[in-house]
């Protein structure tokens, strides 16, 4: 009988010291932080300000070449994009992030983008990276946005939690969103907040948004109000029934 009880005692402590394991493997893994995050975050400060100065005074330029009719085009590096986040960010807009989300950083390359931060949240402590494709639909104006993957460290998320929270921040921030999916994939729809009657008139068109390594290029052109060669739109005499959004053409991966 002693013999059986040792047996059992043994195979207790083996599966306790494989889950004690296994807890210890997961939560290192959870406060695993990216490699391009690390480096981000280890940036010099004068080196992050001047690179975020560098973005806005581009942002200002892209914004005044808009104003004119013609042709436009704007290139944003990873560096002032993260310049900007880690500077000017928390000076000029302290309350745009939620509570527990923190210091925000990007990474580009041809194919995808990821987006890391810090999250402190009930007790919990890790660094949350979204990664994914981000592309114009054929929608004027109108940005896909879709979400391959969510990780707490190494740790894959369910990103489905996410989704009501994003789209109701999105909307508070004046960029209204919804979600669809492609082959399972949440892709995220975000009409470009163009106004016209912030332009005066003319009409803002971008014809490209695309990911360089490293780099971010957005280009378009401005029409004037007498250049619209669309023609008037005359009533329909009968209702007509409005059809089903297309789906987003998101390359796969």
């Amino acid at each position: 009988m002693r013999k059986y009880a040792r047996l059992a005692v043994a195979i207790v402590l083996a599966l306790a010291a494989t889950a004690a394991i296994a807890l210890f493997s997961v939560y290192r893994a959870a406060r695993s932080v990216p490699e391009f995050y690390q480096r981000a975050l280890s940036a010099k400060p004068e080196e992050q300000k001047e690179a975020g100065q560098k973005f806005e005074q581009q942002a200002l330029e892209l914004h005044n070449q808009a104003r004119r009719a013609g042709r436009w085009e704007a290139r944003f590096t990873e560096d002032q994009i993260n310049g900007w986040l880690a500077a000017e960010l928390p000076v000029k807009f302290p309350k745009l992030l939620p509570g527990g989300i923190a210091d925000p950083r990007v990474a580009i390359d041809k194919s995808a983008v990821q987006l890391a931060l810090r999250y402190d949240k009930g007790g919990t402590q890790t660094v949350v990276t979204l990664s994914g494709q981000v592309q114009l639909t054929a929608e004027p104006n109108e940005l896909a946005v879709r979400i391959d993957a969510v990780r707490a460290g190494l740790v894959p998320l369910p990103f489905a939690r996410f989704r009501d929270e994003i789209a109701e921040r999105a909307a508070k921030a004046g960029y209204p969103l919804h979600w669809t999916e492609v082959d399972g994939t949440p892709v995220a729809l975000l009409r470009l907040p163009l106004d016209e009657r912030q332009f005066k008139g003319r009409r803002l068109i971008v014809e490209e948004l695309a990911l360089n390594s490293g780099e971010l290029v957005v280009a378009g052109r401005t029409e004037m109000p007498s250049e619209k060669t669309e023609p008037p739109v005359e009533a329909s005499v009968e209702p007509v029934q409005a059809a089903a959004p297309p789906k987003p053409d998101i390359e796969q991966r």
